[in-house]
């Protein structure tokens, strides 16, 4: 079976905030923009699974 995956946040990387869902925003301290972008996408969605932020199956996408 295929395996869903949905995106639960957003990465604004002018700003640096990471916003999930409607009423969750972190100012983002360390410096990601020297980072790829798929590279700093996985380190993001990683934490905010550790945190249960979101779903397993959540992704954060960068605008």
């Amino acid at each position: 079976m295929a395996r869903h995956e949905y995106v639960q946040g957003i990465f604004d990387c002018a700003s640096s905030i990471l916003t999930i869902g409607s009423n969750k925003a972190f100012k983002i301290g360390e410096d990601l923009s020297l980072m790829e972008s798929d590279e700093r996408l996985d380190k993001l969605t990683a934490w905010a699974r550790q945190k249960s932020l979101i779903s397993a199956n959540g992704l954060i996408a960068e605008i």
